[in-house]
């Protein structure tokens, strides 16, 4: 009998399986995780499996009896056991796989940390199973811990090292697993070769809606992992701040200085070609819940926004921003009317109405500091 449940299946060493996506089968040799387990083919070779591509066979009929048997015939690992569930091992070779990245992409100034939510069915994005994968982009080591939180409880979820321009795999989950992983908060201490430099530790927690996983726009194909994913990013390595560097007292105080200011980025998501973007300010793309929000503290937020962005166009060199602020009361386009008024390198006038209905300016940027 084929057991097929595999929602509800636990692995165990000695278990015997069959590949679902391709011919042959083999024995688990080792638990390397929730979701991961070693099997050991029939030419001898110990394979890194998902559990969600396996399935246990049981020699209840002729056919399956054949099967077992001529896994039997194939030499076995010392101190091995059926008996009692298999303690997990960590084996972090087998969770981690290099990322494809050209020499003409290691760009220094773009090395970060991130996590990919990647859907097991790449053409229905919206729907199905997610696997999670941190991804290194960068020449150091990485090591790290994620955990998830809650009102009652912190729980690490999982820990490990990442090599070099490498990805390294969380787990796989169903959509009503996702509110544990996006509640969660990552620790990171870069690791150095070599270098004239250390950086010191740093940690962030989750800033991404759930509702974005609903959305097939939030699915965007990464030239590097070669698949479609929802990414974000939690740390560009160039604002992680500098503990100690081999150099004259000068350049320290000048490195340092440069790398703890963290440039403004915030309008960088929001662009939708070179040097333009559009900014969506309702509150219910500011914030996940709004309900408990009086008029002002929604107001506020706007606001504070709104100048984060202006700012950061102004900082990455963008010519044209759309602030979609609504009609409303008008409240809040005069007050961004009054604040583009100030700057003399900025012209203003209401957006397409075509495009953008009658609640949307356009700000056009020639200059600035």
């Amino acid at each position: 009998m084929l057991c097929l449940n595999k929602e509800i299946m636990r692995y165990k060493i000695g278990d015997r399986v069959k590949f679902l996506t391709e011919k042959g089968g083999g024995i688990v040799r080792k638990v390397i995780g929730p979701n991961l387990v070693s099997v050991e083919t029939e030419d001898g070779f110990e394979v890194p499996t998902l559990t969600r591509d396996l399935i246990i066979v049981e020699a209840n009929s002729a056919t399956e009896r054949l099967f077992v048997d001529k896994l039997d015939d194939t030499p076995k690992k010392q101190n091995v056991t059926e008996e009692g569930p298999a303690e997990v091992i960590i084996d972090n070779s087998s969770l981690m796989s290099s990322l494809i990245v050209y020499p003409s992409d290691r760009i220094p100034e773009n090395f970060n940390l991130s996590i990919a939510f990647v859907p097991q069915q790449q053409n229905m994005p919206m729907v199905g199973d997610l696997d999670i994968y941190l991804i290194n982009f960068s020449t150091y080591d990485v090591l790290f811990s994620y955990h998830s939180q809650n009102e009652k409880i912190i729980e690490l979820m999982s820990s490990g090292k990442i090599d070099a321009f490498s990805k390294y795999f969380i787990a796989s989950i169903n959509r009503e697993q996702l509110d544990a992983y996006l509640n969660g908060h990552v620790q990171v201490l870069l690791l150095h070769k070599e270098s004239k430099a250390l950086h010191a530790p740093v940690s962030s927690d989750m800033q991404i809606r759930g509702s974005k996983f609903y959305k097939e726009t939030s699915y965007k194909h990464d030239k590097f992992i070669l698949q479609k994913a929802l990414m974000y990013q939690f740390f560009e390595f160039k604002n992680i701040p500098i503990i100690n560097q081999l150099s004259t007292a000068e350049d320290t105080e000048v490195f340092q200085a440069k790398a703890s200011r963290k440039k403004n980025d915030a309008i960088l998501k929001h662009k939708i070609s070179d040097n333009v973007a559009v900014v969506d300010m309702h509150i219910w793309e500011l914030v996940d819940d709004h309900s408990r929000l009086t008029n002002t503290e929604m107001f506020n937020i706007q606001m504070g926004y709104f100048r984060k962005c202006l700012e950061s166009a102004i900082e990455n060199k963008f010519e044209s921003v759309v602030f979609i602020h609504g009609v409303g009361t008008g409240k809040l386009k005069e007050e961004i009317i009054d604040i583009l008024k100030e700057k003399d390198f900025i012209k203003y006038r209401p957006a397409s109405m075509a495009e953008f209905g009658v609640g949307a300016t356009k700000v056009e940027i020639f200059g600035g500091d």
